[in-house]
């Protein structure tokens, strides 16, 4: 098998004060078959000057430049449009690769000897003082996202699996199954799906993942550290809890999965509305009143009545909710004690990571 050829692409929307240390990551790589596309949404600070910095020092990197702000998903289109590799790799402007990631993946690709496939590794989560203080990795119990100790990191040889179970697992709990910055996937599949075209606008690269995954390609997990995530509060980010857009994006899987499409990954879009209610809303409702976030709970609930009144009826969360939150102010009290409380109790149950999107 030939060295696979890379394609980096790189979103990017005013983030002219980490994008530099992005670009210098993917440089410091061993590997260099590889290309890096940046595609500046019209950013308003100093982005373009940093990137064209380093453009002007290496013929590898591709700048396009958007006169106007065209939207997150369609700028994720236009980053990896024109892409040459044989495999993609969206990596977003304030995350960084660690050393050694290229070669990686180059080398899961040859040992396994998966064609057209979507691979990804573990991430580190590291802060504004660039201590990493957690890793993401994926689970041994299915297809999301787990934070442990940034003591313990993953080792061993890379696993394959079948696309149509990673998708199943992945709706089972409407999760992104693998993190946004360390999915590395062919072009071929990218082209089957046309791309980042989506109505997300929050997750257009879930969505996008979920459509590359219902092709069924094998999936690859490299159990090894490869990539760095700026855990920091991006507007996206913040908009998840603030806004209603991260239900939304969820709520239209329940409408578009059809019960002839889920037959074959053994689910029903029963089981897709259940988890919208239980996790998207109700749950992530108790969680944010528990960190003192009492309106956008409030939004949750009546999300949830208003999608599926007779789901959410029957789930018992949903009364824990609005007891709490019929409290008024006290809610903001009791609430963080109650949540404090239940993961002692339960500590072996699953925090998973929201899904990242970022502009």
């Amino acid at each position: 098998m030939t060295a696979p050829f890379f394609s980096i692409c790189i979103p990017n929307y005013n983030y002219g004060r980490f994008i530099g240390e992005t670009i210098q990551s993917v440089l410091d790589q061993d590997y260099d078959d590889y290309e890096i596309v940046i595609a500046d949404n019209a950013s308003t600070d100093n982005s373009l000057d940093v990137i064209e910095s380093f453009a002007a020092r290496d013929a590898r990197i591709r700048v396009i430049r958007n006169r106007h702000n065209i939207g997150f998903a369609p700028n994720l289109q236009r980053a990896t449009e024109t892409a040459r590799g044989q495999y993609m790799n969206l990596l977003s402007s304030d995350d960084q690769m660690k050393a050694g990631a290229l070669r990686a993946y180059a080398d899961a690709i040859r040992e396994t000897g998966v064609r057209d496939a979507v691979l990804f590794a573990a991430v580190e989560n590291f802060d504004e003082r660039g201590q990493v203080f957690k890793l993401t990795v994926k689970p041994d119990d299915g297809f999301y996202l787990r934070y442990t100790s940034p003591n313990a990191p993953p080792s061993g040889a890379a696993q394959v699996f079948d696309g149509s179970a990673v998708l199943a697992s992945a709706l089972k709990r409407l999760k992104t199954p693998m993190p946004f910055l360390s999915t590395v996937y062919a072009r071929t599949l990218w082209e089957r799906v046309e791309g980042y075209n989506s109505t997300r606008t929050i997750g257009p690269d879930k969505h996008f993942i979920y459509k590359v995954l219902g092709l069924n390609p094998p999936v690859v997990y490299i159990p090894r550290v490869c990539y760095r995530y700026r855990d920091a509060i991006s507007p996206n980010k913040a908009a998840q809890t603030t806004t209603l857009k991260q239900p939304m994006d969820d709520y239209l899987y329940t409408l578009e999965y059809r019960d002839e499409t889920l037959a074959p990954l053994g689910l029903t879009r029963q089981d897709l509305i259940e988890a919208f209610i239980e996790r998207v809303c109700l749950r992530e409702g108790l969680s944010q009143l528990g960190h003192r976030h009492y309106a956008h709970a409030f939004k949750l609930l009546m999300f949830a009545l208003a999608s599926y009144p007779g789901t959410t009826l029957r789930r018992p969360k949903a009364y824990a909710l609005a007891g709490l939150l019929a409290t008024g102010p006290l809610a903001s009290i009791i609430a963080p004690v109650l949540l404090s409380v239940y993961y002692r109790e339960h500590p072996n149950e699953v925090r998973e990571a929201a899904v990242r999107a970022q502009g």
